[in-house]
């Protein structure tokens, strides 16, 4: 790899960065390498750096991406312009209760939706009038739960079951979808709305058959087609009802729509497509690509939000998608992630004032033996008290056979029962 060194204010939009003049941790950057996109980018860069490293290979390949402009429906986008108006830098994200004092409650709305969205399905599957009322009320409860911590109801949200993913994915989109609806200074109405719509986005599928929901192979082309009616079902089923607000049907019959026109059923484009079926259908990919599936395992969040990015702007607006992964934070709840010390944890909370300092959950020494009970370690409170504390990288979810699932459980019954 050849690099070049760059002051930045030589920097031009499609220069691939592949090195800092400081370490990455110490900047506000989410990932080591990226290709500069956007005026945006050039301008933190310039904010936190006085020189870049360029990778000249692929700065050669991204530059001939912008500067060809094929006659497709992306490049005709190009040309028109994205402007959802949001606040960033929300100051009222901060924790209201502890986390401890809301995992309880958080627990009880996770199971009650969980156990509502089975028998909702089921319903449907059945033929029956569905009761979306609940879903609103259960969407309510989960808007109240992330404004008094956001981190509870995400940490329940990482208690992934493959065999019960169609059930759990709805819930944790719902839960994805209002934590990001918050970051972005949405009013609580809206908030609800997100909620809402996510928890229901997919019932559509209950209406496709279960060989191919549950197939473990590759879907044939008629299989595929019939998949991608689920939009339409999830449409007709809510307009049946009384009283569902038309927001939320949009969420449930757009949410596969994407910016240049390629997603379907409609294969809207742009500002086509609302900022709530924006919100919802990232929050929407990022849980499927982070979940385990009939057909495929899944990533861990920093994978799965570098393929987000890297898939921008042909999928969701580009600020959209950089204000989801400053939502989510440089490590992720659930992340699995080794201290320069050598111990192993698993992320239990985001810390949105120092966002280096997450809590976290030990679960092996220096040694990478297990500890014989799992410890919490707080890095904010150990660099008060002058211990430098440090996250030196981030591994793959069952490193060292780590199952996040099972710390997640155990950890949650020990501070319930505590």
């Amino acid at each position: 790899m050849e690099k070049q060194k760059i002051d930045v204010r030589d920097l031009k939009i499609g220069m691939y960065v592949t090195k800092l003049d400081r370490p990455w941790l110490e900047t506000s950057f989410s990932f080591q390498g990226f290709p500069i996109r956007t005026a945006y980018e050039i301008s933190a860069l310039q904010k936190e750096c006085r020189f870049v490293y360029i990778d000249i290979e692929k700065t050669s390949e991204w530059e001939k991406k912008l500067k060809a402009k094929p006659h497709s429906t992306t490049s005709q986008f190009e040309t028109k312009k994205v402007d959802f108006k949001f606040k960033t830098g929300n100051p009222d994200l901060e924790e209201k209760v502890s986390f401890q004092n809301e995992l309880s409650i958080a627990v009880d709305i996770y199971e009650s939706a969980h156990q509502y969205i089975k028998g909702l399905w089921e319903d449907a599957r059945l033929g029956r009038s569905i009761d979306a009322d609940e879903a609103l009320k259960l969407a309510d409860r989960m808007v109240h739960s992330i404004i008094q911590n956001e981190n509870a109801l995400i940490w329940l949200s990482q208690l992934k079951n493959r065999d019960e993913y169609t059930t759990q994915h709805s819930l944790n989109v719902s839960i994805f979808s209002i934590l990001f609806g918050r970051h972005l200074g949405l009013p609580e109405r809206q908030m609800r709305t997100l909620g809402y719509g996510a928890l229901l986005h997919d019932i559509g599928k209950m209406r496709v058959p279960l060989e191919i929901l549950n197939k473990p192979g590759r879907l044939t082309d008629k299989e595929l087609a019939l998949l991608k009616k689920h939009p339409e079902y999830g449409r007709d089923i809510l307009s049946e009802g009384e009283g569902i607000p038309s927001s939320v049907i949009d969420i449930v019959y757009s949410h596969h729509e994407r910016i240049d026109g390629s997603g379907y059923p409609q294969g809207l484009m742009g500002e086509e497509i609302s900022r709530n079926v924006y919100i919802v259908a990232i929050a929407d990919v990022y849980d499927a690509e982070t979940s385990d599936r009939s057909y495929r395992m899944g990533i861990s969040p920093h994978e799965a939000l570098s393929l987000m990015y890297g898939l921008m702007p042909q999928t969701f607006p580009s600020e959209l998608v950089e204000e989801f992964i400053r939502c989510l934070g440089i490590y992720p709840v659930g992340s699995v992630v080794e201290l320069d010390s050598g111990e192993v944890c698993v992320v239990m909370t985001v810390n949105r004032r120092m966002s280096l300092r997450p809590l976290l959950v030990m679960v092996l020494d220096r040694n990478k033996q297990p500890l014989p009970a799992y410890k919490m370690l707080d890095i904010e409170i150990h660099a008060q008290a002058g211990s430098d504390v440090k996250i030196k990288k981030i591994l793959q979810p069952d490193s060292y056979g780590i199952d996040v699932k099972k710390v997640i459980k155990g950890y949650t019954s020990t501070l319930l029962r505590s």
